[in-house]
């Protein structure tokens, strides 16, 4: 028997992904419009994504997901239940949120619910949504279609843990009773009601901003810690109840909190706009520049120069702009490129292919991880957790120019370890009163 799908999901990003699989996981079947899985990467280095795809292809076949890239191909006049799932977060992104919405509104049908699911400046979703919903589709919200807010946010996290944390919807007073508020309960467990849609707007933003501006402040008291020879972790450690780590899961992938900061910066003007997330964007921006300087010492401690310098990068956690919609290459390869070094990468996913375009000239891309640091006079490591156990300290030394450093970004090794095996280790805060 052929399933009835009367949910549609439109939408770019790992939010529409994620919502997708637990609709169907929760016995649900529904469209999903995106360019998912079409760039041949797996993102094995993103949990989250790794297993959503997984599923994806699972309910693919089950046919309780059916995919298409393109939105105009929905059968909207059948779906009663449409999300679209953006961050409006850049004049790019509203401009292809209001172009969707103007050309799906003349088909969409009377009772039809909408759920705008991303974060927005407060009154967006009123003053953009909700206005453009009712010029294109000729229909009135609350007489003849339902429209709620959701501030969907994937932070990097597990599937698991994404579909646990609160979830917040608001409706638009008038809004007809409909089902979509138990529809949206069997896919998640805790669902909160907002008073009205700004303070859900609000709480979504103000969430995601207050996580990039303590992140900065991690950043901030590592760069001090440095400059003193203090191993900033060893002092986080006595104030762990109030930190937000640096590269724990709670915190995977930097540049998608930046979206928040995006939103709250271009609604603000600059003279008197908020200065503290102002400087926290700043702050969070020059990670990269971190990045490329902590290898220039770790070299300099070896005794070797920039240029012609072998450098090793495995994985790519927080060293990508954008995880997900428009693959590039990671800036810290042309940086590293730009001062004479040798790049070697090793991604950590399946197919090498993709990378390899992706990188050209600029690195050599390996699909074995010690054939990437072969020869390497520093490795940076940016793998996940996960990948703690395929990495030994003695097996990098006896495949790496000796002397030579570990950069480890996302502390999968053990200091003492890599020390024992005769190699230098360093990572952002560990304080090194030399180079």
């Amino acid at each position: 028997m052929e399933e009835s799908h009367s949910v549609a999901i439109v939408g770019d990003n790992p939010e529409a992904l994620l919502l997708s699989v637990l609709y169907a996981e929760a016995g649900i079947s529904n469209y999903l419009a995106g360019p998912f899985g079409e760039d041949g990467r797996t993102h094995a280095n993103r949990p989250g994504l790794e297993e959503a795809l997984w599923l994806l292809g699972i309910f693919k076949k089950s046919g309780k997901i059916r995919v298409t890239s393109d939105y105009h191909r929905l059968p909207l006049s059948q779906v009663r239940t449409l999300i679209l799932s953006t961050h409006a977060s850049s004049s790019e992104q509203t401009n292809a949120l209001e172009m969707t919405v103007r050309n799906i509104g003349p088909v969409l049908a009377i009772g039809t619910t909408i759920a705008f699911a991303g974060l927005c400046k407060p009154r967006y979703t009123s003053s953009v949504v909700r206005s453009t919903i009712e010029k294109h589709a000729g229909l009135k919200i609350g007489a003849d279609m339902n429209l709620y807010y959701i501030p969907l946010f994937w932070a990097g996290e597990t599937i698991r843990e994404f579909k646990e944390k609160r979830k917040v919807i608001a409706r638009f007073d008038g809004t007809l009773s409909s089902s979509f508020q138990e529809e949206f309960l069997r896919v998640f467990p805790t669902i909160s009601l907002t008073s009205t849609v700004e303070v859900a707007e609000a709480s979504g933003l103000y969430s995601a901003v207050s996580r990039e501006v303590a992140r900065a402040l991690e950043l901030e008291l590592a760069k001090i810690s440095e400059a003193h020879g203090i191993n900033y972790d060893e002092v986080a450690e006595l104030y762990r109840d109030t930190r937000v780590p640096l590269t724990e899961r709670s915190n995977p992938i930097p540049e998608r909190e930046s979206i928040g900061t995006s939103i709250a910066l271009s609604s603000s003007q600059r003279k008197h706009g908020p200065r503290l997330v102002r400087a926290a964007h700043s702050i969070n921006e020059e990670y990269q520049s971190q990045i490329v300087d902590m290898i220039r010492r770790a070299l300099t401690h070896c005794g070797y120069p920039f240029r012609r310098s072998r450098v090793a990068i495995l994985g790519t956690d927080g060293l990508l702009r954008n995880p997900w919609s428009k693959p590039e290459s990671p800036p810290i390869i042309e940086s590293l490129r730009k001062r004479g070094a040798r790049i070697s990468l090793y991604t950590g996913e399946t197919g090498s292919q993709p990378w390899a375009q992706m990188v050209g000239d600029h690195a050599r891309v390996e699909s074995s991880l010690m054939k990437a640091v072969a020869k390497a006079n520093c490795t940076v490591v940016a793998l996940t957790k996960s990948y703690a156990s395929e990495i030994d300290p003695d097996q990098l030394a006896a495949e790496m120019n000796r002397p030579g450093a570990i950069c480890d970004l996302t502390r999968v090794l053990e200091a003492s370890n890599v020390e024992k095996a005769g190699l230098y280790y360093t990572t952002i805060g560990r304080g090194t009163l030399d180079g």
